[in-house]
């Protein structure tokens, strides 16, 4: 006898939520994006693909690239070092993996807006990297990192690190150590013992880490705006340019309505790869 399923308060309340915030204004946005632009700027109701089409410009492209090359670039960086504070974190006990924790989380007690200006105190000409690097001979003028690629990457890499640590730490908690002690027992080396036993059994946690910081940075706006200056243009800064500068909802619209495309066909991806790596186990 099939058991009927009862929705509790707290269910209902997280799908109206759910529905209410997120389906009903993606749906809208979806909508917007079909609509056509008058000479004037007022939205004439008439179905298009122009602002789709609009998208696939080169100048557009050029800034996909861009973004996914700045996007791609910080999460291989946050894997590169987040892994060991993962693995430092998983490896202590006690009070010491609790003061990790805690300097981990840190940052996160501040606003947003008030750790993005902390990179800006930090890398500006003024900033105290550069003071440092003045008073000690190492360089005769300021080195330009704010209003640079390299100042939005400092800040992608800053603020999402902890996303990137959080999901490989748990997988390494739940990792089992004999494991490795067995494969160690067999004759094989740190690195074949990492490729061949550790690396398969945490790679759910790599992968969704990756994604928890990939598929933000890909929307990002405040950090390239802030660190980034007029000069660095990613796509973040282009939908908010189109809805807010430029008054273009539509072409606004059709670049969220692509984006969302791309997001969702990256975690069905994800999770036909994970699904195929447990029917393979």
């Amino acid at each position: 006898m099939k058991r009927k399923t009862v929705l509790g308060p707290a269910t209902l309340f997280f799908l109206i939520w759910l529905l209410l915030l997120t389906a009903i204004p993606a749906l809208l946005i979806l909508a917007v994006s079909f609509l056509s632009r008058s000479p004037q700027g007022e939205l004439l109701y008439e179905a298009t693909l122009s602002n789709y089409a609009r998208c696939f410009h080169w100048l557009y492209i050029r800034v996909l690239f861009k973004t996914l090359g700045l996007a791609g670039s910080a999460t291989l960086t946050c894997l590169l070092v987040g892994f060991p504070v993962a693995y430092f974190l998983a490896r202590s006990a006690g009070w010491l993996r609790q003061l990790g924790l805690i300097l981990l989380f840190i940052p996160f007690w501040t606003n947003f807006i008030l750790r993005v200006y902390g990179i800006v105190s930090l890398v500006g000409n003024h900033g105290l990297l550069n003071q440092l690097l003045l008073k000690s001979g190492l360089i005769s003028e300021p080195l330009q990192i704010l209003y640079t690629p390299i100042g939005v990457y400092l800040g992608l890499l800053y603020n999402y690190l902890p996303f990137v640590v959080v999901p490989i730490f748990s997988a390494l908690e739940k990792f089992d150590n004999a494991l490795r002690e067995a494969a160690y027992d067999l004759g094989a080396s740190r690195i074949q013992t990492f490729l061949r036993v550790v690396l398969p059994n945490i790679k759910e946690g790599v992968l969704i880490g990756s994604l928890f910081v990939f598929i933000p940075m890909l929307g990002e706006y405040v950090i390239p705006d802030l660190l980034g200056g007029a000069k660095q243009i990613y796509l973040g800064n282009l939908m908010v340019s189109q809805f807010f500068t430029a008054q273009d909802w539509p072409f606004g619209a059709a670049i969220a309505g692509l984006l969302s495309l791309f997001l969702i066909l990256t975690i069905l991806l994800q999770n036909k790869w994970q699904k195929t790596g447990v029917q393979h186990a």
